[in-house]
């Protein structure tokens, strides 16, 4: 019994834990629903997810005065609900400075028609072009029923105009939604940093574009700060029975879901600056989008050295003016840096050096780094001038390293010093027995035995004593 209360114990604890995890993963979270510019007030457009939005622990405001970078400085997101008020210049710099810092920012727009009535269209088009977006004066409409947002009143509305949008770009925005149902919304142009991620069916059209042509939803990393933007509002409208039967669409399939991901994705900031062509140029700065190009310049567009209309990545005479047919070379007869190799097979810019290989760049025989037209011994290996360095005493070991000086005698060591491998005294050079310890009398070698005269004679006459001893027995 007390082991099963043990457990029990254990897993409330658990999920405790993990409830107030994902609870204080939003707490800190706090939104800004502009309502001083909007042409409808999010707080009555919006009150069904605002509620949801705040059960799940963001702390939502709403504000109806102009927007600065102190009150802006209090959030993390800023939300922007069709606005048909005109931005002040300082309004645009403080929404800018807010995102690049960090911030994040969701705007919401309508269909053309009412945009243009309404005065919307300027004011929104002033913020989202900013970042790439800019929302169309056009009504997104499908003519197939299997693409058309089922249960609303079809007798004064145009039921083409409530679309199922299927097809979306894989991304941390969409990651998961599958059916949205757009409600009569304009189309979105994209452009760099921005990237579109929602997009038509193959039967929708707004104004001239058609199929995955017509964007709806479109997303910007700028600075580290991000932003999302969508030609709808009305899909997270709920509570509503203005369409008829339908009683909103913050219900509709994925409808809620977007909007949970939209906040969370804006929410969340970048830890570096975004660079979306990888140049080496922040988006909030980079003024041209060249993903395979990183000659660039401080705005981030490519270079154009020699200014023949072939930026410097595609150029292949870069410093020589020429045609883009020939790769930014000129003439295929001419040779501009006189190696002998035209431009048009000419890989390398050389004007100084006309011993190449086929593709016009300098040969290096002897492979020591130095090219044969500055190697002064282009068939031996050298640092500097490409010359081995002097060895004075012919020993191997060149002069800077040569401690000895030692012309006749090439058994050296590291130092260029002679060797005397036994130790004796006579240099292995000189040695007649380099391995053997001799005498330098004897060239290294050591000497025969020799024998004492008066140790000779000793011998002698004890050999005779003895002979004597023997006769007289």
């Amino acid at each position: 019994m007390k082991s099963r209360i043990y457990y029990l114990v254990i897993a409330v604890v658990f999920l405790s834990m993990m409830s107030t995890s994902h609870h204080v993963s939003y707490q800190e979270t706090r939104v800004l629903f502009d309502e001083y510019h909007a042409q409808w007030k999010p707080s009555l457009q919006f009150s069904e997810f605002i509620w949801t939005l705040e059960a799940k622990g963001y702390i939502v405001e709403f504000s109806d005065t102009h927007l600065d970078s102190h009150l802006l400085s209090r959030f993390n997101t800023l939300v922007l609900l069709t606005p048909s008020r005109e931005f002040k210049a300082y309004e645009k710099e403080a929404i800018r400075d807010f995102v690049e810092s960090g911030g994040g920012l969701i705007i919401f727009g309508e269909e053309g028609g009412i945009m243009e009535t309404e005065d919307i269209l300027d004011p929104i088009n002033s913020i989202s072009t900013m970042f790439g977006i800019e929302f169309d004066s056009d009504v997104v409409s499908d003519p197939e029923l299997e693409n058309q947002v089922p249960d609303t009143e079809l007798t004064y509305k145009d039921p083409k105009r409530f679309v199922i949008i299927r097809t979306f770009e894989r991304h941390p925005v969409t990651w998961n939604i599958f059916d949205l149902g757009y409600i009569i919304g304009c189309s979105l142009n994209v452009s760099s940093p921005a990237v579109a991620l929602g997009f038509g069916n193959s039967t929708t059209v707004a104004d001239s574009k058609e199929g995955e042509d017509v964007v709806v939803l479109a997303a910007a990393e700028f600075g580290r700060g991000k932003v999302v933007a969508i030609g709808d509002k009305d899909f997270l409208v709920g509570g509503s029975r203005r369409f008829g039967a339908h009683d909103g669409f913050l219900p509709y399939g994925d409808n809620e879901r977007l909007g949970l991901s939209m906040m969370e994705w804006v929410s969340t900031q970048s830890e570096e600056p975004a660079d979306s062509d990888s140049d080496g140029v922040p988006n909030s700065t980079d003024q041209c989008h060249n993903p395979g190009c990183r000659i660039v310049d401080s705005t981030g567009c490519p270079k154009d050295s020699d200014g023949d209309g072939v930026i410097d990545c595609d150029d292949r005479c870069p410093q020589a003016a020429g045609l883009s047919s020939l790769n930014g070379c000129p003439e295929a007869a001419e040779d501009t840096d006189g190696d002998g190799v035209p431009n048009t097979e000419d890989q390398c810019y050389n004007p100084d050096c006309s011993i190449v290989d086929s593709t016009g760049c300098p040969t290096d025989s002897d492979g020591d780094g130095v090219n044969d037209c500055e190697d002064q011994c282009p068939d031996q290996q050298g640092p500097d001038d490409g010359c081995p360095l002097s060895d004075a005493d012919g020993d191997t070991i060149p002069d800077d390293r040569d401690q000895c000086y030692n012309p006749e005698c090439t058994i050296v060591d590291g130092r260029g010093c002679p060797r005397d491998s036994d130790n004796d005294g006579v240099i292995d050079c000189e040695d007649n027995c380099p391995n053997q310890a001799g005498d330098i009398d004897n060239a290294g070698c050591p000497s025969p035995p020799q024998f004492c005269m008066g140790t000779l004679m000793t011998a002698v006459l004890i050999g005779l004593g003895s002979i004597l001893i023997r006769k007289k027995k």
